[in-house]
């Protein structure tokens, strides 16, 4: 797997797009606080394609640049193994796990580019925040097992600012349930479906999902036929420390091989 970094994504994307037919932007993110690459900066390429496979429609996108080439800018931050190969991948944000720069770059027929961070702090945050120390996840755990909170709630028991309280949290594997009074039946016609499938009480997110009503729910909530709230149910045993303890070890190791990796790699607009 041929590597390269670079400190100029849309710079990178040109001098690909200069050698090369088929060139992926990965424009997809999994830092926590990222800083969004601007497609502007390459709209002037063409063909220029988009796509993301929970969006249908823009598959024909994909079979485009396929057969004729282009520039594709791929949303998707873990692709299919079956994803069509790319002469060249550039990625926007340097993962913070080596299986994440594997599953993007194993498709190219020439090589990959990362984007050598500034600093590498966001991804520390990141580490953090998804992997939190056994210590502040236990004093979560304390107030938290077995109950019903909002993240608001639980941040205010807890004194934990809720920007990170709601990814924290996650480690704990709470179920999300809404709760729904029903208000004032909607004159929307479209509307009508999503409230007369709606019962008053708690259900659990999964089931509305599944039910092929969540957006339409959320903007019953949003309109005020309804009253929604949010609330993620707690599970009642105690999580194994040592075991939370492992993966945030093993997030901190991977992160420092993406590290030391990136940095080792020639600069792409210097070759």
């Amino acid at each position: 797997m041929k590597l390269y970094s670079t400190t100029d994504i849309a710079a990178s994307v040109r001098k690909a797009y200069e050698t090369f037919t088929h060139v992926v932007l990965s424009r997809g993110y999994t830092i926590l606080k990222p800083v969004y690459f601007k497609t502007e900066t390459i709209q002037d390429l063409a063909p220029l394609y988009q796509y993301a496979s929970w969006i249908p429609a823009s598959a024909p996108q994909l079979k485009r640049w396929t057969n004729l080439g282009g520039v594709l800018i791929e949303q998707d931050t873990h692709p299919a193994d079956d994803f069509p190969k790319a002469d060249v991948t550039v990625m926007v944000e340097a993962p913070y796990d080596m299986d994440r720069l594997k599953k993007c770059n194993w498709r190219n027929n020439e090589y990959g580019v990362i984007p050598n961070p500034v600093s590498w702090s966001t991804h520390e945050e990141c580490i953090d925040l998804r992997f939190p120390t056994p210590e502040l996840l236990r004093e979560i755990w304390t107030v938290a097992n077995g109950q019903p909170f909002t993240n608001y709630e639980l941040a205010t028991e807890t004194g934990i600012p809720v920007s990170q309280l709601q990814y924290i949290k996650n480690a704990l594997h709470p179920v999300e349930h809404w709760y729904i009074q029903k208000r004032l039946a909607p004159e929307r016609e479209e509307m009508l479906p999503a409230w007369e499938w709606l019962e008053a009480g708690t259900v659990p997110k999964w089931k509305i999902i599944e039910s092929g009503h969540k957006s339409m729910v959320e903007e019953l909530g949003k309109f005020g036929y309804i009253n929604l709230k949010r609330y993620q149910h707690y599970p009642a045993e105690e999580p194994d420390w040592t075991v939370v303890d492992r993966k945030r070890q093993r997030a901190l190791s991977d992160l420092a091989s993406v590290r030391s990796l990136v940095e080792s790699l020639p600069d792409h607009l210097a070759t």
